[in-house]
Formats: C-alpha cells, sequence, structure tokens
C-alpha cells in the first residue's frame, strides 16, 4: 500500500473510534499490531481492561497497557516511529478500566456516556479459554461477557458489534458446519438429532450457572468444610515447622479455593457434554452467541468463528506466537521424547489456522456489517478448502525434528512415529504408568537414606510432573482431535473475493494459499521455537540444546 493512497479498508476505519475487550491475549496482539501497522488514520483505539488493582484502577489498567507494548509483535512499529513509538501509542490508544462480565461494563455513568458517543466498533477478543474454566466464570467472560457489550451498543448509537466467538460452538456434529446464527435454546444434541432428556434453555443456564458458583462457595465456607480444608494443610505442612497461623491459615484457603475450582470445572463439563458439547469452553461460548441472537434489537452484529489459532504467516513476520498454546504442547512434547503416543485419529481433519488470517477476516469483515436483524456469522477456516489431517501433520513435524532435533541428557533426541492409539488404549497405558509411578515415589520416599534412591528422587518427581502434564493435555484435546466435521467458509470465501486486488493483498486470508508442509517446517516450528523455546532458556543456550531433565510443555493460557 503507497504511503499516499488510502485502501479502501484503511479508508473505512479513517477517523473512527474502537472498542477493543481482550487485547493482553495472543490473538488481542496481533489485532492491535495490525491496526496501528495499517490503519494508523483510525482515531482512537480504547482497550477496555480489568484493573487487578483496586486503589487506583485507571493506573493499574496503564500498566497492564505498558505491558502489551513491550512484546517483540510491536518491532516492527518501533523501527517505523523510532523515538516516537510511545508518543504514537499514546496518541491512538488509551486504556479504560472496566469489567466485561458487570453490568454497565464496570464504568461510572459519566465514563460509560463518554465512551458510548465516541465508538463506531466493538471488537469482543475476551473470553476465558481454559476449556475446563469452572462454570459460574466461564458463564460470567464468555456469555454474560458479550451481552453486556450489546446491551451498550443498543443503548447508545448502535455500533458494529464483532464477537470473537470458536468454531467448535458447534459441539459433537458431524459433517459439515455452516456459517449460520446458533438459534437459542437448541442444544449441539438437537441438531445432530439425539434425544435428551433436558431441553436447553438459555436463560435458565446462564441462572443456573450463578447459583451454582453461590451454592458451593457457600459449601466451601462452612465449618466442616474449613476443618476438612485445614487439616489437608497440615498434613502438606507437616514436613517444616509451623512458627504462627499465617502459613497454615494460607494453605487452608488455597485448597478451599481449589476445592471451589474443581467443583465448579466439573459442573462445567456435566452440563456442557448433557447437551452435546465439548468442554466448558465451547458450550459457554455457544451460549454467548445464542443470547446475542436472541438479544440483538437491530444491533449490526458480526461473530467471527476461527478455528485452531496458530502462529502467523506472514504479518508482522513469519512465525510469530506467544506461549506453548493449540497445538505446540503436542508437537513439542513429541520433539522433546516425552509424549510417545497420542489418540488422535490418524485421518482426521485438524483444522488450523494462521493468526493474521483471524485478524485479515475481522477487519474485512466489519467492512460488510449487517444491517438486518440476524448476524452474520464467517468462519476462518481451512479444513473446507485445504484440509491437512494429523498423519500429514505429524510427519512435517517427524521430519522437522529429525533435521533440526532438540537435545537432551543423552545427546540429540530421535522422535519415533506415533500409533494413533484408541482413547481407551492410551487411558489404559496413561494408567499403568501412573500406578507404576506412585508406587516407584513410595518406595523412594521409605528408602531415600541409600544415596542412590536419592539421586533418583528428582527425576522421579519431573516424570511424575510430566505424566500428569501428558494426562492434562490428552484431556484438553482428546474431544476435538477426533472430530469428523467441516467448517464451512462460504460466507468468509465470498468476503475475501469481494475485497479489491490491493486489499486482498494486505488483508490477506486465503486458506488455499496455505502450503502446508512449509508452513509447519519452515514458520510454525521454527517460530515456537524462536518465541517460545528461546525466552525460556538462560541466554547462553543454544537454539537446539535443552536442559538434561526434559518437561512436558505447559498448555499456555
Amino acid at each position: 500500500m503507497s504511503d499516499n493512497k488510502m485502501s479502501d479498508t484503511a479508508g473505512f476505519f479513517a477517523g473512527k473510534t474502537l472498542l477493543i475487550t481482550g487485547a493482553t491475549g495472543y490473538l488481542g496482539k496481533v489485532l492491535l499490531e495490525r491496526i496501528l501497522w495499517q490503519l494508523p488514520q483510525v482515531r482512537r483505539i480504547v482497550l477496555l481492561m480489568r484493573p487487578h488493582c483496586a486503589s487506583d484502577r485507571q493506573a493499574a489498567v496503564s500498566v497492564r497497557a505498558d505491558a502489551i507494548f513491550g512484546s517483540s509483535i510491536f518491532n516492527r512499529l518501533r523501527v517505523r516511529h523510532d523515538e516516537q513509538f510511545y508518543a504514537f501509542l499514546r496518541e491512538k490508544v488509551f486504556a479504560v478500566a472496566g469489567d466485561l462480565s458487570s453490568p454497565d461494563l464496570g464504568l461510572a455513568p459519566r465514563r460509560l456516556e463518554m465512551l458510548g458517543s465516541d465508538v463506531h466498533f466493538i471488537i469482543n477478543l475476551a473470553a476465558e479459554v481454559n476449556f475446563r474454566e469452572p462454570l459460574d466464570s466461564a458463564v460470567s467472560s464468555n456469555t454474560q461477557g458479550p451481552h453486556h457489550l450489546l446491551k451498550f451498543a443498543t443503548r447508545f448509537r448502535n455500533p458494529i458489534l464483532l464477537h470473537v466467538s470458536t468454531a467448535y460452538v458447534s459441539g459433537l456434529r458431524t459433517g459439515a458446519i455452516p456459517e449460520q446464527p446458533l438459534q437459542p435454546d437448541v442444544s449441539a444434541f438437537d441438531l445432530m438429532g439425539f434425544a435428551n432428556g433436558e431441553p436447553l434453555r438459555t436463560e435458565h443456564e446462564i441462572a443456573l450457572a450463578q447459583r451454582l458458583g453461590e451454592s458451593v462457595e457457600r459449601e466451601s465456607q462452612t465449618r466442616a468444610a474449613r476443618d476438612e480444608f485445614r487439616q489437608s494443610a497440615i498434613a502438606q505442612l507437616r514436613s517444616a515447622r509451623i512458627t504462627c497461623a499465617d502459613p497454615l491459615d494460607d494453605a487452608a484457603e488455597q485448597n478451599r479455593r481449589r476445592w471451589v475450582c474443581h467443583r465448579l470445572s466439573k459442573e462445567g463439563l456435566s452440563r456442557a457434554r448433557g447437551f452435546g458439547w465439548i468442554d466448558t469452553y465451547s458450550f459457554t461460548k455457544a451460549l454467548g452467541e445464542q443470547l446475542l441472537v436472541k438479544s440483538a434489537n437491530g444491533v449490526p452484529i458480526v461473530i467471527l468463528r476461527p478455528s485452531v489459532v496458530e502462529s502467523t504467516l506472514q504479518q508482522p513476520e513469519p512465525g510469530w506466537i506467544e506461549g506453548f498454546r493449540m497445538s505446540s504442547p503436542v508437537l513439542f512434547g513429541y520433539g522433546q521424547g516425552v509424549l510417545p503416543d497420542f489418540p488422535a485419529k490418524r485421518d482426521a481433519v485438524i483444522d488450523i489456522i494462521p493468526a493474521d488470517f483471524v485478524v485479515s477476516a475481522l477487519l474485512a469483515s466489519l467492512t460488510v456489517a449487517p444491517r438486518g436483524s440476524n448476524p452474520k456469522v464467517f468462519q476462518v477456516a481451512s479444513g473446507w478448502e485445504n484440509p491437512i489431517v494429523w498423519r500429514q501433520l505429524m510427519d512435517y513435524t517427524r521430519d522437522y525434528f529429525r533435521q533440526l532435533p532438540l537435545c537432551g541428557d543423552s545427546g540429540p533426541i530421535v522422535p519415533h512415529d506415533w500409533s494413533y492409539p484408541s482413547s481407551r488404549s492410551f487411558d489404559s497405558w496413561a494408567g499403568r504408568r501412573r500406578l507404576m509411578l506412585r508406587m516407584a515415589h513410595a518406595v523412594s520416599e521409605r528408602f531415600d537414606f541409600l544415596p542412590f534412591v536419592a539421586r533418583q528422587k528428582d527425576k522421579l518427581a519431573v516424570q511424575q510432573m510430566n505424566h500428569k502434564r501428558l494426562e492434562s493435555i490428552n484431556r484438553l484435546y482428546a474431544g476435538y482431535c477426533g472430530l469428523d466435521c467441516q467448517f464451512q467458509t462460504d460466507n468468509t470465501r465470498q468476503l475475501f473475493r469481494s475485497l479489491p486486488s490491493e486489499d486482498q493483498r494486505d488483508f490477506f486470508f486465503d486458506p488455499t494459499a496455505i502450503d502446508w508442509p512449509a508452513f509447519f517446517r519452515e514458520i510454525q516450528l521454527p517460530g515456537v521455537r524462536r518465541h517460545v523455546l528461546e525466552k525460556a532458556k538462560p541466554k547462553s543456550c543454544n537454539l537446539v540444546v535443552q536442559p538434561a531433565v526434559r518437561f512436558v510443555p505447559e498448555v499456555s493460557r
């Protein structure tokens, strides 16, 4: 794009104000960088952020905003603006302390009025992305959050609302998944033709989640429960001297909170699976969509449904990513030799889309927001037009790690082919392995006075932690690994084709152009190595050298 001529998309956003939630997340950073890079003609970007400090809310969100712009994703903007980088940010970006889960977004009336009179576009990326989030907090963020933004839009001049959902609101459905709004009070099982004893009622699920949260919290505060948490804490602290009540009280409170979280997480999974969704995340995101459809009231709404969002393909650089997310824990666990097998379906499609494609489609979709009563849905996915299956993905990953191996305590790690066991076979193996490690731990505790046993205790602790993470990865991803569905992308394809040629180049999101072998061998895997592994190691380490003790990667949130 030339400096003296704006593209159609850039012209559309010129002079406009955007309200963005979820800017601290991975996709939020990619979006924010792109707007500042390609759409500097915007008037203002307002970041609605939850403060972590109650005493000075505005100062707290300013600190959080500063942390965003410390990311390496903004490097090309730093080069462009040089010493004026922070002056440019102060001119364009304004952080506001608020809470998406609260009515009126947690804003004072005067601030709410000022914001409402100024905003043209609302982009909601905020979400609780933990697949097993406690039900009440997942509903508060993923279901009620979008509705609070809709009420904000309705109250003022109906700015365009774009809600980033997920393609997996389809739940356990198979076959072609259409780009259509979810109808309220319709479960995934309903759409699959399965009889379900309990009908889905969107508002009822919201109220139920709130009641469950309050009920479990009250139960955790009873004297009997508190005594139990305290006894557990005493057992945990038995090996250390307790000189005052504070450490014991703190440990007991941590046990209480973990118990509440665990109970509400189980409730979330139970409600989700009872209606045909994989987990609490996809369930509450689906409820959020249903609530938007039910309450649209003339507000122009765009629902964007990405599939599995991976590293960037082109912008701001090939392979930019933040943390171990999506496929990375599986692929690098395999490369490190600590994920010897996995219950994925060999020929099942794994639907992957680069993060910059999602951002390009998001910005383009705002230019064609609907003016009718129904939201417009765009599924940003690759499986419909350019599918890749697990067998191919792991072949590319094996080739990469054999050419550029990670190193362990015995030298380069040579990954072996997976057998793709069934979930039942994998669970059986994991159970036997867990039992064996527990027995080994019991023996080491009893005979740790022997020098050889003492030396093995640390390695055994790492093996137990690795196995726990391995089982966690399996629980998180098992429901997604064997899905037999294809997300239709006809609306998204038509949107791309409708763009002028200059905008197709600058806001590129055509999945048919992705060369999957090159993407994984040259972009995705090197990107994780560069942006995640390299940051986690001492400066003196060579890129391919790993610590002598190998860890299963922990999933980033």
